[in-house]
């Protein structure tokens, strides 16, 4: 419970009290002002009409009528004359004595009307003795009219000093409410920093604290974020031509050599310059170096036409274009446009061609293809170009036969999506430093009719192909949140979305739709995993997204992170609770990098985990790079 909420229901229980009390007294002495006031009417009426009755000078009859005229015209419950025998001479009585009042009020209060006697004689001779009760029916009905008054200003009353009280209150800890927002910001991982003007002398110490830690974090992010992007620039970025580099084409083109690329295969173009040295002696490293850079202007000009290319030098005499999608037939007209290009630059340097000249070797790759096998064919169709008389070698790669036809897998895709044949499987991600398990990755399957399962390795790239892969994530998405497994209760679960399905036009609405109904009742805690290429690329497309999660309590994951970005303020914009890599991002990296990167994880509460992690090889690496937070085949075939 806040502050505000426990003073003011102090506050309001003692104000209640308070008027409660004034207002109990106020009805009890109304009580026995009522009760006195039945006495004294009646006494005032057995006086004054004695002091009649004695003009009647003992007839009966006309103190009879006496007697009836003043009792209809009051409100008595009884008057009754008496002789000296205390025979009964004449008598009243109401007829009606219910008074008109709830029965609650007749159980809680109870009035007595004392009865008032006189002396009735005429002249020195007594007649008798006049009895007078006034009608305590008419009393209670004028005490509940008392009460219901005193009730009506007791509620305007509570009702003006609740509503007084409240906005005192509200202005008197204004600044916790500041305090309060910054403390939730902190723990958000936010850097707000909040005006110290504060009134309140231990309010604005505590602002001041806070600002000046919020500060320092800042500065630690900032910090990092400029170490890490001066690191990435020289391990990433050729210094003569300002290509990017070999390991950045290490990290990058894993991203097409994935079932959940959209891409089911392209070229690489590997180029070699022969003679460097040579060309050192006759025109200088000075002039050399321009010449690489002419050069790589060219690569750039050529790649610029293709969304995807990655060009990258991969050492001082090679250059290496992967191109996405693009097919044989075009990869051929683009290589001979290259050695064309290449082949004026130097002779505008006044080199001789048969000693400064290019090799080019142009190979096919698919998204199945390891890392290393497109580098090695990449490389021996380099070597067969130095054979050739033109210096350039095309390495067809023919495709070998699937084992379902295009038409057989849309049919297994589409059936599974009619049909919701999908099931979920979770990999743990394990904190090896403490040995327990942290988060639980969904995974999908298809599982047919027949009872066949496809993994998701196997049917995603053609789901991509076919352009089903929305339909899918859209699927499962419903999966995860109508029809929750109980057996991830309590759990802390991610689950990972492609770059296309996000950037659809149909997802957030689709999204939107989806929390507004069932998010709420989600079992476990969700993290959506999005591309770190869709977050760094995509800030302002990607903040509805953030606004979405935060309204339903879903954090942020990302994945396939390479740290290729120019500024990592994003990752304090989105604040994901973690960055995936790969384990070889990790391991390749410098220890300068990653005290950067560790620098901005550390600052804004970011964790690092590294996936693909299949042997304890691999995990003793990491452990040393103080990468604890794992992925991979070894969380499940060995004992941590």
């Amino acid at each position: 419970m806040t502050l505000f909420r426990q003073i003011a229901i102090l506050l309001s229980i003692f104000l209640i009290i308070l008027l409660s009390t004034v207002l109990f007294l106020n009805f009890k002495n109304a009580s026995k002002s009522v009760s006195q006031r039945l006495y004294e009417d009646a006494k005032n009426t057995a006086t004054s009409l004695s002091l009649s009755l004695a003009g009647a000078k003992g007839d009966i009859s006309m103190m009879s009528i006496m007697i009836d005229a003043n009792f209809d015209s009051g409100h008595y419950g009884y008057i009754s004359l008496v002789d000296l025998d205390d025979e009964l001479l004449h008598e009243r009585k109401a007829h009606n004595d219910m008074p008109n009042v709830p029965a609650w009020f007749l159980n809680a209060i109870d009035l007595q009307a004392p009865i008032a006697l006189a002396n009735v004689s005429a002249g020195w001779n007594p007649i008798g003795i006049l009895n007078v009760q006034s009608n305590v029916s008419y009393a209670y009905t004028q005490l509940y009219e008392i009460l219901k008054s005193l009730f009506i200003s007791f509620s305007i009353l509570s009702t003006i000093g609740l509503f007084v009280l409240n906005f005192v209150l509200i202005v008197i800890l204004k600044p916790l409410k500041k305090v309060q927002l910054q403390a939730e910001a902190v723990v958000r991982n936010e850097f707000v920093v909040e005006d110290t003007d504060i009134f309140t002398k231990e309010f604005r110490d505590v602002v001041v604290g806070m600002n000046t830690m919020v500060i320092k974090a800042k500065a630690m992010f900032d910090k990092g974020n400029k170490a890490l992007q001066k690191q990435k620039e020289l391990e990433y970025t050729d210094k003569v031509t300002k290509l990017k580099n070999r390991k950045y084409f290490m990290h990058k083109a894993q991203e097409y050599l994935t079932v959940d690329s959209s891409s089911k295969g392209g070229i690489n173009i590997i180029i070699e310059i022969s003679g460097l040295i040579e060309a050192n002696d006759v025109i200088g490293r000075e002039n050399v170096n321009k010449m690489l850079c002419d050069i790589a202007d060219v690569l750039r000009d050529y790649s610029s036409q293709h969304q995807h290319a990655i060009v990258t030098r991969m050492n001082p005499v090679e250059f290496s274009i992967l191109i996405p999608d693009l097919s044989y037939e075009d990869g051929v007209i683009l290589v001979d446009g290259i050695d064309s290009f290449i082949q004026d630059i130097v002779q505008e340097y006044d080199l001789e061609p048969s000693e400064v000249y290019v090799a080019i070797g142009l190979s096919e790759y698919s998204y199945k293809d390891k890392i290393g096998v497109l580098l090695a064919r990449a490389d021996s169709a380099l070597t067969h170009s130095k054979y050739l008389k033109n210096n350039k070698y095309l390495q067809k790669v023919e495709n070998t036969s699937e084992i379902m036809s295009k038409d057989e897998w849309k049919s297994v895709i589409v059936n599974a999506i009619e049909k919701n044949n999908f099931s979920l499987t979770t990999w743990d991600i394990v904190d090896t430093e403490n040995q327990k398990d942290i988060y639980k990755s969904i995974y999908f399957m298809i599982k047919t009719d027949d009872g066949t399962t496809y993994s998701y390795d196997e049917f995603m790239l053609h789901a991509n192909q076919l352009e089903l892969s929305n339909s899918i994530y859209k699927n499962i998405l419903n999966m995860i949140f109508t029809k929750p497994d109980t057996k991830l209760s309590g759990s802390v679960c991610s689950l990972k979305l492609s770059y296309d399905y996000v950037m659809h036009d149909d997802t957030y609405n689709d999204m939107k739709n989806l929390f507004s109904i069932y998010a709420s009742n989600l079992p476990f805690k969700l993290i959506i995993e999005l591309p770190d290429k869709l977050l760094h690329t995509n800030s302002q497309e990607i903040k509805q997204y953030k606004a979405l999660f935060d309204k339903y309590s879903i954090d942020i994951g990302i994945v396939d992170f390479i740290g290729e970005s120019t500024d990592y303020q994003y990752l304090q914009d989105f604040r994901p609770v973690y960055i995936k890599a790969d384990k070889n991002y990790f391991i390749d990296q410098n220890e300068h990098i990653l005290s950067a990167l560790r620098l901005i994880t550390d600052s804004a509460g970011i964790s690092l985990i590294a996936t693909g992690v299949s042997n304890m090889t691999t995990l003793d690496a990491l452990n040393k790079k103080d990468i604890y937070m794992i992925q991979g085949e070894v969380t499940k075939t060995t004992k941590l």
